[in-house]
């Protein structure tokens, strides 16, 4: 019997189906307004984000009512990444639609893994991109993201604003506005910036290439644990995302590389072919409550048929002439049988 539950489940659900895997200690990173969903026993979490509740409040007016936890621990993850906490100082680390955001992902991946202890999770979420309104963006490619950790990059620059603004929903609000200064065009960047875009942009199969080179050549030791894609959480899924280990096998980065790629492909394989059962088999239940259907309008034609028919035959059997006819059918009876 496999592991994987083919069918769509909530997203909140199938999140709590990867939280499941965490014990100990941990930190979520960049919670928001939606804290990832944890309340198992044996589990503490502390959160790391930049702005205190009122803050967020003020940077997004839209989510007027939202409860944003207050942070444990305060820093901005695109300057100062994971600093403040101590070399494999957690049992687990969260980061659910985090690394999208930042200004150069390899260096906090990387800081995950610095933190976590040896056999410690990351659980890692990001959006997939043919889901949300990065459809029509481009994927980020690894060589982008190789050269901005070269250059220590620790801002979003204008060039990432101008991309997010013009090939996204947002794109009318940025060409729609004439800029009279330069001022005008920084402060409407600036208040993007702050309120974190879309940095960067990936499929399942797109960020696997990221975690690879992260393994083969910057001395990570993931482990696939396990993992969701988007049609886990149903028609309106948006994310992928993965259970990894801080792995303590011997195995060499480019071993460790290969054995990545092929449970983690495995599993997508396994996991599309339940999909694909599951939608077949859905097909086949569409089609046999649409038989189902024609069969009961059928059945409901006869038995307006039949109570036509007795109806007739009640007022037939009230009549005059029913009794002689009882008579005639039994003086036939009678001669057939002597």
């Amino acid at each position: 019997m496999s592991r994987f539950e083919p069918w769509p489940r909530p997203m909140d659900e199938a999140r709590r189906q990867l939280a499941r895997h965490l014990v100990g200690t941990g930190i979520e990173v960049g919670p928001g307004h939606q804290p990832f969903p944890i309340a198992f026993p044996g589990v503490t979490i502390r959160y790391f984000d930049r702005w205190q509740p009122d803050e967020s409040r003020a940077l997004y007016p839209e989510l007027d009512g939202a409860e944003f936890p207050a942070p444990d621990v305060v820093g901005d993850l695109d300057r100062d990444r994971l600093s403040p906490l101590a070399d494999e100082s957690e049992d687990f680390v969260i980061a659910s639609h985090v690394l999208e955001h930042v200004a150069e992902p390899l260096g906090l991946l990387d800081d995950i893994h610095r933190v976590l202890r040896p056999g410690g999770l990351a659980l890692v979420l990001l959006p997939d991109r043919r889901r949300t309104f990065d459809r029509a963006r481009p994927p980020t490619p690894l060589a982008h993201l190789v050269e901005e950790h070269r250059r220590g990059v620790t801002e979003v620059d204008d060039d990432h604003m101008v991309e997010f603004l013009t090939q996204t929903g947002e794109g009318a609000s940025y060409t729609g506005i004439p800029f009279e200064t330069d001022g005008e065009r920084a402060a409407w960047f600036d208040w993007h910036r702050k309120r974190s875009i879309h940095v960067h942009c990936w499929t399942e199969d797109e960020f696997l290439e990221v975690l690879l080179h992260a393994i083969a050549t910057m001395g990570h030791r993931w482990e696939f644990v396990d993992g969701i894609i988007a049609d886990d959480e149903g028609e309106h899924g948006i994310e992928f995302g993965y259970v990894l280990r801080r792995s303590t096998l011997a195995f060499d980065p480019s071993e460790l590389a290969e054995r990545f790629d092929a449970t983690w492909r495995a599993w997508c394989a396994e996991r599309r072919a339940l999909h694909t059962r599951w939608d077949e088999a859905d097909q086949r239940l569409t089609s046999c409550s649409t038989d189902i259907a024609t069969l009961q309008t059928q059945v409901a034609e006869l038995e307006a048929v039949v109570a036509h028919q007795d109806r007739r035959l009640a007022v037939f059997r009230r009549s005059p002439l029913y009794p002689v006819l009882r008579l005639a059918q039994r003086a036939r009876r009678t001669r057939f049988l002597s």
